[in-house]
């Protein structure tokens, strides 16, 4: 385990305006169950605009000079760029200990390769989430730059709500798009459908070109049903979205990213587990797949290690249903399947990694 204090550069250097800044807050929402969802999101829209004034109010001159900065930077695969994405990512992540299985590497190989990838997250708390996703960023950042990929490297897009986006005062939300967020009618029931369609056609056509990785919430707004397993949470976009790339892109790659939380006194303390990739292949009708975390972990569902382990040697497995091979009508149910359970235990090794730190404390 590493437990690493994320601190925020002492200054850095924009168009020759040197910027000091300490720390800020990020993301808040509502959430209830006793209203109709049209309700929720009035109610949470309201309330992201008042907390975004009074986050507006409090922060420094030196922070709404970076904001305006980035505000006005273009998204170039670039070295400039870049150093910026990494300056803003730890912006957001400053203050915390996260403790991170960094020693697996797998985020050094994903940029030593240079190729597009899915990085999916549980959403276990939307307060601190935003955070969490500035630290993996950093962190993926920090290997493009030590593997000299610096002027050719995907850029990040990320997949929210755009009523965070909307809700934004219009300096803010400029930074926000700057660095890769997208938003997306997220509505459970009666979302947009044509305008998320052309939201995403130019998304994954830079996708197919390997010009940008995808960070997404597949749980979105159903994350606040803690009472729901994670399989009923995970929601099918991501796995339409993987088949129809599949269509054109023969490998797609997802890794699955778990984030866990510390309470009372250490809830400072944060834990990400970054899961071994899922790779789907397509050839011909036929669909295949890696296992990613499922044959290590102690906490993958037995029926997934039974059919997994009858394949165990390998390399890409075909999807199939009683023998038979899924054809790709079908199969984007069997990819969300095997990609929330793959999801699932990294979102429980995290939690274990909290566990074992916060034991670890207190017999000092």
């Amino acid at each position: 385990m590493n437990i690493t204090p994320i601190n925020s550069y002492n200054s850095y250097n924009y168009s020759n305006n040197k910027i000091n800044y300490k720390n800020s807050t990020t993301f808040c929402a509502l959430t209830s169950k006793a209203v109709s969802e049209s309700g929720l999101r009035h109610a949470e829209y309201g309330l992201r605009i008042l907390a975004n004034k009074i986050t507006d109010l409090f922060e420094g001159k030196t922070v709404k000079l970076l904001t305006k900065n980035i505000s006005e930077i273009q998204p170039e695969s670039n070295e400039r760029y870049l150093a910026q994405l990494d300056a803003i990512s730890r912006l957001y992540a400053t203050g915390k200990d996260i403790d991170v299985n960094i020693e697996d590497k797998i985020l050094e190989k994903i940029a030593q390769k240079g190729h597009s990838t899915i990085f999916i997250m549980n959403h276990s708390n939307q307060s601190q989430d935003p955070s969490m996703l500035a630290v993996l960023n950093m962190l993926l950042t920090e290997e493009y730059q030590k593997a000299g990929k610096t002027n050719n490297f995907p850029l990040p897009k990320i997949i929210l709500n755009k009523d965070i986006l909307t809700t934004m005062n219009p300096t803010k939300r400029k930074a926000f798009e700057a660095f890769g967020a997208i938003g997306i009618d997220a509505s459970i029931n009666g979302s947009d459908k044509s305008l998320n369609a052309r939201i995403f056609l130019p998304l994954i056509k830079d996708f197919i070109k390997n010009k940008c990785n995808i960070f997404i919430f597949p749980e979105g707004k159903l994350a606040v049903r803690k009472d729901l397993p994670l399989e009923d949470r995970f929601q099918s976009g991501v796995a339409e979205m993987i088949n129809k790339i599949l269509g054109i892109k023969k490998e797609v790659t997802v890794v699955p990213v778990g984030f866990s939380y510390g309470k009372g006194d250490l809830k400072n303390l944060t834990a990400m587990q970054i899961g071994e990739p899922v790779t789907f292949t397509r050839e011909g009708k036929n669909t295949t797949t890696t296992s990613g975390s499922i044959l290590t972990s102690e906490f993958a569902d037995k029926n997934f290690v039974s059919f997994f382990k009858k394949h165990e040697g390998e390399e890409n497995i075909i999807i199939t249903k009683e023998g038979i091979p899924v054809t790709p009508e079908k199969i984007a149910g069997f990819i969300k399947s095997i990609l929330t359970e793959n999801l699932d235990i990294c979102s429980k090794e995290a939690k274990t990694r909290i566990k074992e730190t916060t034991e670890q404390t207190q017999l000092y």
